[in-house]
């Protein structure tokens, strides 16, 4: 009976014995992924990318020009107190009245005489107020010398308010053998009460040292007080034609001395024109001189004036420099390419393949193209989607891709183009730009082309460290 007993027990496993089950399998499935996504995201090279933003360019010489006018500075034939007939501005005819010269101070003690003061209308209120806001409209901490602008302005306004409260006055006394006397025009032109003493300069003076002490101010002429024998006594301009002169350093020779026409901008007020040039080498310095027919009496009370020739002015995309590379692409004729909406391009290819049983058929392609020469009716794309010999046919069948009689291209010819590689689709694909300008770190690209780049594509920030057809992720 006990031997029977022993019969019927089983021997249990062993507990060391390891059970292999599906969890186990997973688990180690999981944590090798994880080991090798690890391993290949610590040795793989680190891919910086670039974000395309719109630019827009001036390429420009910021500098100063020297105001060259014909003009004249008036001085008195007598000493004594001066009424103006003329406001400041105005253009006079030769022998009109420009002022009177009260040698004996009659009025001046006529005026001090009288009780109350100059008595203010309200258009004059209004005229100074309005002065006052157009100024602080335009006021620029960067162009705090305009300040002396507005104050000799501001200055002239009110001098020439006083004034027209006198001279209806002054008749009288006139009449009266007072020892007042008028002043007549030597000849027709647009009057300034304000000279610096480099009137009279012309293209055959400039030197640099005309340049170097810029900031030289007009001095107004206009006062209350007595002026002495032989005291400037206004600033007449006689011609609408006046020139600009600036001083070029060789550099800026150089780049522009082949230049018929300089675009200007004049940073006063913004205006911006083109004018025929002329360039000189004298005094040992280079000038440039530009011409003008119009403007003289918007500048005519400045005599150096800041402002940007304009070389170039483009609007378009910025490229880092790095980001540039070199591809050579195969050239295919318009004329072997199929529409087709499964490429992103809509355009396809008919390449020659072969059965298994050796049967030539169409096998549709869709490279991306890489450029568009519309004057050559020619597509370019990578060597990454064809290979040199391989053969497109045109007119192949849509129903069984077998040949039809037609056309075929055999894949040879290559031209080299610059271009970036985009990174839009998770790998590298080139695509060729149309430079407008080049820096040193940068340049700047056509936008809107045929399969060209376009604003927030992402690029490769150093296009030496990938090859195209590259995965990035």
């Amino acid at each position: 009976m006990a031997n029977a007993n022993k019969k019927r027990r089983r021997k249990r496993p062993s507990s060391r014995h390891f059970r292999i089950n599906v969890a186990t399998v997973i688990a180690i499935v999981i944590f090798a992924y994880l080991a090798v996504r690890t391993f290949v995201s610590f040795t793989k090279p680190t891919i910086s990318t670039y974000e395309v933003t719109a630019q827009q360019i001036n390429d420009k010489i910021s500098t100063i020009g020297l105001a060259l006018r014909t003009e004249q500075v008036v001085n008195t034939s007598q000493a004594g107190y001066i009424i103006y007939y003329v406001s400041d501005g105005e253009r006079v005819g030769l022998n009109s009245n420009v002022y009177a010269i009260d040698g004996s101070g009659t009025m001046k003690n006529q005026l001090v005489s009288e009780e109350g003061d100059v008595v203010f209308s309200d258009d004059n209120y209004v005229d100074i107020k309005n002065q006052i806001i157009d100024y602080k409209s335009i006021y620029k901490d960067a162009s705090f010398g305009s300040l002396y602008d507005f104050k000799y302005a501001l200055d002239n306004n009110i001098i020439e308010i006083t004034n027209d409260s006198v001279i209806s006055k002054m008749d009288e006394l006139m009449d009266s053998g007072s020892g007042i006397s008028r002043v007549k025009a030597q000849a027709t032109g647009v009057v300034s009460y304000c000279y610096d003493g480099l009137e009279g300069l012309t293209t055959n003076d400039l030197a640099p040292s005309y340049f170097e002490d810029t900031d030289n101010k007009m001095v107004q002429m206009r006062n209350t007080d007595i002026y002495k024998l032989d005291t400037p006594v206004y600033r007449v301009v006689t011609d609408e034609n006046w020139q600009l002169a600036v001083e070029l350093t060789e550099e800026q020779y150089e780049r522009i001395k082949d230049m018929q026409f300089l675009t200007i901008k004049f940073l006063k007020d913004d205006l911006t024109v083109e004018r025929g040039v002329t360039f000189l080498e004298q005094n040992n310095s280079y000038f440039a001189v530009l011409s003008f027919n119009k403007y003289m009496q918007r500048y005519m009370d400045e005599r150096y004036l800041d402002i940007d020739i304009i070389l170039n002015s483009l609007d378009g995309l910025k490229i880092p420099n790095s980001s540039l590379i070199k591809e050579k692409l195969y050239a295919i004729p318009t004329k072997y390419a199929v529409e087709t909406d499964e490429a992103v391009s809509g355009v396809a290819f008919n390449l020659k393949t072969y059965d298994k049983d050796g049967k030539e058929k169409a096998t549709t392609i869709t490279p991306p193209i890489c450029y568009y020469d519309e004057g050559q009716d020619m597509y370019y794309v990578s060597g990454v989607d064809v290979s040199k010999g391989d053969v497109l046919v045109a007119n192949a069948s849509d129903k069984d891709g077998s040949i039809q009689p037609g056309e075929e291209y055999v894949v040879s010819e290559t031209k080299e183009f610059e271009g970036v590689f985009t990174i839009n689709k998770g790998y590298a694909q080139f695509v060729v730009i149309s430079n407008l300008y080049q820096a040193d770190d940068f340049c700047i690209v056509r936008a809107s082309t045929k399969y060209g780049i376009n604003q927030y594509d992402h690029i490769i920030l150093d296009s030496s460290s990938i090859k195209e057809g590259q995965i990035i992720y």
